[in-house]
């Protein structure tokens, strides 16, 4: 099975000129939720439960960057359009161990404000029983359970809008709706003039898929108690440099003392990596080019303390907002976990800057 996230610039490329459909590969009448381990926000949904319904079929996973940014116009959605018969099922497959335990999950869903009804597919038997290969990937279902939309990545919100409160309508003519949601500022990759740059590639940081360029031995002698030298001299683009004691687990790096450090150097808007404590909360310390992030290229997560250093206070296992970057360009990040007991996953990248119009 092939699992990815679907970036905003791979989607320009894809699907450009017209907005995804995939129909073809989706399920072309919507299938059962059997299989699920557990269900937040609802009792377990049937088909015979969401007959008659308008139903939009949300593939997403909390740490997921590109589905969080989808978050928005699903909370509007339901917000708007719950009342008139739209339901929205959220399917939580989860990428990382972490990530699929249902109170991990049912904690994540409160954070975010999802309030819709959410399948725990940890095993993966929804996700295969419609054949999913990304997240996030909205299937949109009419009255009749057919298949309308299909559409995997960011973008197209407006077009699925439109799309929903027609179907809607077809029940009932009478309907007032209120205009489409405009696109917010972080999707005016979506209008004209916006540009998608190219961006490192997802990388992650654990296990067998990881990238650390300096392990002893190369990666295949890593060892999974491991001290790490990092001379300093070169990091390329997209691979990942240790320094100081860390252990090796099946999807992380572990810090298993107090002076660790990990250097990447990357090209792209953003950066958000995949963290988790295991014991405790972790203050990590946060750099771009030897420096403090500057405050204008500071993610959401990014903190400053009184002596002016940038840093990010690792309290769950969730996607962390490091970078927001004004332009695009290549840097160096370096994460200086402050004590032992921090898992780092992943880091995920994006390249698209808003048109200037």
């Amino acid at each position: 099975m092939v699992r990815a996230l679907l970036t905003i610039a791979a989607v320009l490329a894809l699907l450009a000129p017209t907005a995804a459909t995939a129909a073809n590969e989706a399920p072309q009448h919507i299938l059962d939720f059997n299989g699920g381990i557990d269900w937040i926000n609802s009792k377990p949904l049937t088909l015979q439960d969401l007959r008659g319904k308008v139903v939009l079929v949300d593939f997403w996973e909390y740490t997921c960057i590109n589905c969080l940014r989808t978050l928005p116009y699903l909370r509007t959605w339901e917000k708007r359009y719950a009342d008139d018969g739209l339901v929205i099922v959220g399917v939580h497959t989860n990428e990382f161990g972490f990530s699929g335990k249902p109170q991990n999950v049912a904690a994540a869903v409160k954070r975010l404000d999802v309030s819709w009804p959410v399948v725990v597919d940890t095993n993966d038997v929804i996700w295969n029983r419609y054949h999913n290969n990304f997240w996030p990937h909205e299937l949109l279902y009419d009255r009749n359970g057919k298949l309308v939309e299909s559409f995997e990545g960011e973008g197209g919100y407006p077009q699925t809008e439109a799309k929903i409160q027609s179907l809607l309508k077809a029940a009932n003519p009478s309907l007032q709706l209120p205009p489409v949601m405009q696109l917010l500022p972080q999707d005016s990759y979506d209008k004209p003039g916006a540009r998608c740059y190219p961006e490192t590639a997802e990388t992650f940081v654990g296990g067998e898929h990881g990238h650390i360029a300096n392990a002893p031995g190369g990666l295949a002698g890593r060892s999974p108690e491991t001290q790490y030298v990092d001379s300093g001299t070169s990091h390329p683009d997209g691979q990942i440099y240790l320094q100081g004691y860390w252990r090796n687990t099946q999807q992380a790096m572990v810090t298993a003392g107090n002076d660790g450090r990990l250097t990447m150097t990357y090209h792209a808007v953003q950066v958000v990596s995949v963290m988790q404590p295991q014991q405790g909360p972790v203050t990590v310390i946060v750099t771009q080019d030897g420096k403090p992030v500057p405050k204008e290229d500071a993610g959401s997560d990014i903190k400053y303390n009184a002596q002016g250093q940038s840093y990010v206070d690792v309290d769950a296992g969730r996607a962390y907002d490091l970078i927001m970057n004004k332009q695009w360009g290549t840097h160096e990040l370096q994460l200086f976990p402050q004590r032992y007991g921090l898992g780092i996953y992943s880091f995920a990248f994006e390249s698209c800057e808003a048109s200037p119009g």
